[in-house]
């Protein structure tokens, strides 16, 4: 296993969006009746009901399907619906992934860059933001949810997205929800080939500073690199450090 430097991509951005709707796909659930839906499934929503943030401490383990190699970070998640999302990296390198409204920020501290991208709920092909917008929208109506056996478990979801366009860029998503109900282990295979699996260590419902978990902080002296012509330059949320 090698630990080297997880460069972010623009077009992963879909797999960034696809953690929090399965972290919190119960939070914009109408309580309507789940008929249909696997079991699984429905343990993760009545775990997640009444969500207004979440935290998880997480292990990623990305296999390069062109080289063989095996690449392990780890970090922390945390989502405060309805969009805001922050991806933090510790080993092997800090990053933080920040979405707040209408951006995609990366905080890149040995490059001393903080770069903006544009982001958008309603990109074409990327149902899979649906819940980002904060519509009242389940997982299953994002995803059709099977659940079978998968490898050693016993028990996963399978996710498929109802309306991926052509170019969509993940192939096959499995779910395996731990015995509390929420989610365990989060496998991605994208269209690469290479496989992304985050083991999660620790999910807290409702942590009482979800509001600076999610916190947008652009170190003093960073260089901002802005990557859209979008109006609001700054980006909402915006926080520089004095």
């Amino acid at each position: 296993m090698t630990t080297r430097r997880t460069r972010f991509e623009p077009w992963r951005l879909p797999i960034l969006a696809a953690l929090a709707v399965l972290l919190t796909g119960a939070a914009g659930a109408t309580g309507r009746a789940s008929a249909g839906v696997p079991p699984e499934a429905r343990r993760l929503e009545k775990a997640l009901q009444g969500v207004r943030g979440i935290r998880a401490d997480f292990v990623q383990i990305r296999d390069v399907a062109l080289t063989g190699e095996e690449i392990q970070a780890t970090g922390t998640l945390a989502f405060r619906p309805p969009h805001e999302f922050r991806l933090a990296y510790g080993k092997p390198d800090p990053q933080e992934l920040v979405i707040r409204g209408d951006s995609l920020w990366v905080i890149l501290p040995e490059e001393n860059q903080a770069q903006r991208y544009p982001f958008s709920p309603d990109s074409p092909g990327s149902e899979i933001f649906l819940l980002f917008g904060g519509r009242n929208r389940s997982l299953e109506d994002a995803f059709t949810v099977t659940q079978s056996e998968w490898g050693s478990e016993p028990s996963a979801l399978r996710l498929v997205p109802r309306h991926a366009e052509p170019g969509y860029p993940i192939e096959d998503i499995r779910l395996i929800v731990g015995k509390d109900g929420f989610p365990e282990r989060l496998f991605f295979k994208e269209s690469t080939g290479d496989t992304v699996v985050f083991q999660f260590t620790r999910v807290v419902k409702n942590p009482p500073d979800i509001e600076s978990l999610v916190a947008l902080h652009i170190p003093k002296g960073m260089e901002v690199i802005d990557a859209t012509p979008t109006p609001n330059h700054g980006g909402p949320g915006l926080d520089r450090e004095p």
